[in-house]
């Protein structure tokens, strides 16, 4: 039997059942770590925090305990961990660690996010030989990388190189409403900006098929009633298929895609993708018969306490292929290759949900009429 006493005179406004942040009410068992208990960090796993000296905070940290750190050297992401373990050893303090997920972590409460991603606010994270970063004097606000040369085949006599550019501009919003510590509503607008700008050379045979990351940019954190996001983009660029002989072929398309995604009554409801695009060419040069696609663009990640709760990936392409019908015939497509995933394991979900992001190959050109 479970007996609920209430006592005169008690001020219903006095009941503490969690802990306000800003717009959130977080759970009661939940520990907020800050600069001093940061500091005293001497070693972090993906399963374990050590602690070389003790805070009242510290001290406060049980077993079922719930941990909310801000950035630090040691925690660029900041950190959500589940208590499983504890062991003292002087001033020392071991905290074993689990994931916790953000409805564990919160009662009630709305998280949004509403960012436009703009080069200024990221550093530059890695990026592989023959790739520039392009500087903040480019025609657009986002992210771009030029490839100067990329070498992706030199065997023997025969080679092949891309040049050109690729940026991305990104608007995200995505709004997480919690209610008795579980997500009731989600909504996930994306709007990807690209430009892909890519040729390939080719001296000879050229053939295979591979996928590269270019370079990879982080965001500086951003931090809201406590919860950290931390955006990174990368940018990829790949080929598959093969060419006989010599080829020259170019082509930039500019393309605007747009996603929305909706989580509502324990299901993800009907969804949106719209896209547009303009495009350019050079006309292709090729010896031999060809049958080749060429694919470039950007992937973002939206990580909440670094773990990705969102990955939106659209690779522009182009194929070229040779007309067998013609010496030296030639066909152009263009189209696009993505997805939109939204990552359960934060979320407290049972599975991902993916939504594609592809746009049909569509022949723009051909030489079938020379």
């Amino acid at each position: 039997m479970t007996i609920i006493v209430i006592y005169p005179g008690c001020d219903r406004d006095e009941f503490s059942w969690g802990k306000q942040v800003g717009n959130l009410v977080y759970s009661g068992n939940v520990i907020f770590l800050g600069s001093v208990e940061l500091a005293l960090i001497s070693e972090i796993e993906d399963d374990r925090i050590v602690f070389g000296g003790k805070t009242g905070e510290i001290e406060k940290i049980g077993v079922g305990s719930i941990l909310v750190t801000g950035v630090s050297g040691k925690t660029p992401y900041g950190t959500l961990r589940k208590v499983t373990h504890i062991t003292a050893n002087g001033s020392q303090v071991t905290v074993s660690t689990l994931d916790a997920t953000l409805p564990e972590a919160i009662k009630e409460g709305t998280i949004r996010i509403e960012k436009r991603l703009l080069e200024k606010d990221f550093r530059l994270k890695s990026k592989v030989d023959g790739i520039l970063v392009t500087g903040p004097d480019k025609a657009f606000d986002g992210l771009a990388v030029t490839l100067d040369d990329f070498e992706i085949q030199n065997e023997g006599n025969s080679w092949a190189t891309l040049e050109g550019a690729i940026g991305v501009s990104a608007e995200i919003t995505i709004t997480i409403e919690i209610r008795f510590n579980r997500i009731q509503e989600m909504n996930v607008t994306t709007v990807l900006h690209n430009i892909d700008e890519v040729t390939l050379r080719s001296s000879g045979l050229f053939y295979g098929s591979k996928d590269t990351t270019l370079a990879e940019f982080i965001h500086s954190p951003i931090i809201t009633d406590s919860i950290v996001i931390v955006p990174e983009i990368a940018f990829n660029c790949g080929y598959e298929g093969t060419a006989s002989g010599e080829i020259v072929s170019g082509v930039r398309q500019d393309r605007i895609l747009t996603s929305q995604m909706r989580f509502q009554r324990y299901n993800w409801s009907e969804n949106t993708f719209d896209h547009s695009e303009v495009f350019d060419f050079i006309e292709p040069y090729l010896t031999e018969s060809t049958d080749v696609k060429i694919s470039s663009g950007p992937e973002v990640m939206i990580r909440i306490f670094g773990v990705p709760v969102q990955s939106a990936r659209a690779a522009g392409f182009y194929l070229v292929r040779s007309d067998e019908t013609i010496p030296t015939g030639w066909r152009l497509f263009i189209g696009c290759d993505g997805y939109n995933i939204i990552n359960a394991g934060l979320l407290g979900f049972r599975d991902d949900y993916i939504q594609k992001l592809d746009v049909d190959a569509s022949e723009i050109n051909n030489n079938g009429d020379k």
